[in-house]
């Protein structure tokens, strides 16, 4: 008996495909890995760029409500730098002023009986501002060296020293207990 004649095949072709399955196969698993870790290190960054962007809100609403408190603070600073360059300008101005006008010193006299001596001659308090000083400030500036005796009451002194003065940049000094030798001024 003849036995049939069995077909032989070939493997070669066979194991070179199994073989290239293979190698299709663990690539295609190596890009499904490589794809997962990109996407759990895309997460894992997105969750970290969230939590950057919530601080940073935060932050951005802490600062909006510490601007918020001191913005009263810093217009009322504004206001007092404005006023400051406003007062440091008329000063300015008054300084410019006083020294296109003369000063003058007026030495004067205060009596114990209240009169007042200027240049050898008695004045009230009256006569002496209204005769002597409005005279004298209408064209300069005016420095009050007021002198008295040692009778004579301070606060007398005091009280004249407050009507003759007017604010306007004038100064006064006053000397208690002073003799003309030192001073110079009539007694």
């Amino acid at each position: 008996m003849n036995a049939l004649h069995e077909e032989r095949r070939s493997t070669g072709p066979l194991i070179a495909f199994i073989d290239l399955l293979f190698l299709l196969v663990a690539f295609l698993v190596l890009v499904l890995f490589f794809m997962k870790t990109e996407k759990t290190e895309a997460q894992v960054e997105l969750e970290t760029v969230q939590q950057r962007l919530a601080t940073v809100e935060k932050e951005k609403s802490a600062i909006e409500a510490a601007i918020s408190k001191l913005s009263p603070l810093v217009e009322q600073f504004a206001l007092q730098e404005r006023k400051e360059i406003q007062k440091r300008r008329a000063m300015a101005a008054r300084e410019i002023r006083r020294k296109q006008r003369p000063t003058v010193r007026l030495n004067y006299r205060i009596e114990a009986d209240g009169r007042i001596r200027f240049e050898d001659k008695f004045y009230s308090i009256e006569q002496f501002r209204d005769q002597v000083v409005e005279r004298l400030r209408a064209s300069n500036w005016l420095g009050f060296h007021a002198f008295a005796a040692p009778e004579t009451p301070f606060g007398v002194v005091v009280r004249y020293r407050r009507r003759l003065l007017k604010g306007a940049g004038e100064f006064d000094t006053y000397w208690d207990n002073l003799t003309r030798k030192k001073t110079g001024v009539p007694q």
